[in-house]
């Protein structure tokens, strides 16, 4: 838009320019006219040509002053996009609308575990930095959260089996710390229910996105 400005403001400095120029050819193609002109009135003329050529000079100087400006806000603008491109990229991915990738675990259960215990073992990861999560295919939103379905576990409305894959995105050494500490989850979970757990390290873990719609209900931004 502003580019469209500047080219409309600089075609209109040049078709004033261009009808100076005819009407300077046209005096020179009457120079009887001239001839009967005072030398006062002469002296006015020149002074008036004189006067049109600064402002011609003025005007170009100050559309040049607006391209450049022009043209720096659309450097600037460019920029700020690109900027706000990548947030956007990030917001996405993190909350769960894009899949992600990166080191961290895959733990593997069978047996026992029941709604409590999966919500703990999920609990636990984030609360050891787990930067997003995954059951088999399911994404780990904000609002993810394990309940027993009618015949087996749920999350967001998926059916999980009594055997699962956990996959984690986050420091590999300080997730697997926080689930094998004495102490911990895994360990509390074997006292009280029969299950096998087993977690490995992952260079590469891939978290899926969500299937579920993210946009909010109820709220709306402020501003």
């Amino acid at each position: 838009m502003a580019s469209r400005a500047a080219q409309v403001s600089l075609a209109v400095v040049l078709l004033f320019i261009g009808l100076l120029l005819v009407g300077q050819l046209r005096s020179q193609a009457r120079p009887t006219e001239l001839t009967q002109l005072s030398s006062q009135d002469l002296s006015t003329l020149i002074e008036t040509l004189s006067d049109r050529n600064r402002e011609l000079r003025s005007g170009l100087s100050a559309v040049n002053e607006q391209l450049r400006e022009y043209r720096a806000a659309e450097a600037q603008g460019q920029s700020a996009l690109d900027v706000s491109s990548e947030d956007l990229r990030r917001i996405r991915a993190f909350s769960g609308e894009a899949p992600v990738e990166g080191q961290g675990i895959v733990l593997t259960a069978s047996g026992d575990l029941d709604a409590i215990a999966l919500n703990d073992l999920l609990n636990e990861l984030r609360n050891a930095g787990a930067e997003a999560l995954a059951v088999d295919g399911v994404r780990i939103t904000a609002g993810s959260v394990c309940v027993q379905g009618s015949s087996s576990l749920e999350i967001d409305g998926v059916a999980i089996g009594q055997a699962f894959t956990m996959r984690a995105v986050g420091d590999p050494n300080g997730l697997l710390a926080a689930l094998e500490r004495p102490g911990g989850i895994i360990s509390q979970l074997k006292l009280f229910v029969h299950a096998t757990i087993d977690v490995t390290q992952s260079q590469q873990v891939l978290i899926p996105a969500t299937q579920r719609s993210l946009a909010p209900s109820v709220a709306k931004p402020v501003g």
